[in-house]
């Protein structure tokens, strides 16, 4: 049996019979004495399982993707001392450097105790000091992080520091990274609010959407 969309308004237009041999194909056991809403639900159960095992198939591959273009990025060497930052998402970025020849080999002479990744955040994109700051232990045999990015913040840098001695100096630093602002009113939006748009918007499913972002993100709302 052929089937193209498996959902509960299809399956309830088939026989018993034709539902068992759904089920077959899915290779769910059918009892003899098993109700027929019982069936559908089953049925619909597994096929949602399917499907999001699927889905997170196609994002665990999509991440590897991700991480791979990274890791070609981060490996490319032009012989120059340089930071750069690539953003993920608003919650995430890929922090990824580059050490010169002359560097490294100043740094293996001087005996580093340790190297680490400063990230900075400002208000402002010309602050010279920053509101917050924490650091990122790292080896001299890194050559990228991903960087959890604390919330609310606008701007950040990332200074790439080494210490000797107790003595931390910068080795390079990224440039300053706005993060992107999202829509007033998607971040304003509460149930029951009455948001004006014209016809056009209506009619292109404006306010459906405002629900479902909503539905699918209120944990984001106070």
């Amino acid at each position: 049996m052929e089937i193209t969309e498996i959902n509960r308004a299809f399956l309830e237009t088939l026989s018993f019979s034709d539902l068992v041999k759904v089920a077959d194909e899915y290779g769910i056991d059918v009892p003899d004495d098993l109700n027929r809403a019982f069936l559908i639900g089953e049925i619909i159960e597994v096929v949602s399982d399917m499907e999001n095992s699927m889905s997170q198939q196609e994002m665990i591959i999509s991440d590897e993707e991700f991480i791979a273009e990274e890791k070609e990025m981060s490996v490319r060497s032009y012989n120059i001392t340089e930071v750069q930052i690539m953003l993920r998402n608003p919650a995430w970025a890929f922090v990824y450097w580059n050490i010169s020849d002359s560097d490294r080999i100043s740094l293996d002479k001087a005996f580093i105790s340790q190297m680490m990744l400063r990230i900075s955040s400002f208000s402002e994109k010309d602050q010279i000091k920053p509101d917050d700051f924490f650091d990122i232990q790292i080896s001299k045999e890194d050559d990228g992080q991903y960087v959890l990015l604390p919330a609310g913040k606008k701007y950040f840098r990332i200074d790439l520091l080494f210490n000797i001695d107790g003595i931390i100096d910068i080795l390079s630093s990224s440039k300053v990274m706005e993060m992107p602002v999202g829509a007033d009113v998607l971040a304003d939006i509460r149930p029951g609010r009455k948001e004006a748009c014209s016809e056009i918007m209506k009619l292109s499913g404006y306010s459906d959407m405002l629900l479902e972002h909503y539905k699918n993100h209120r944990e984001s709302f106070s």
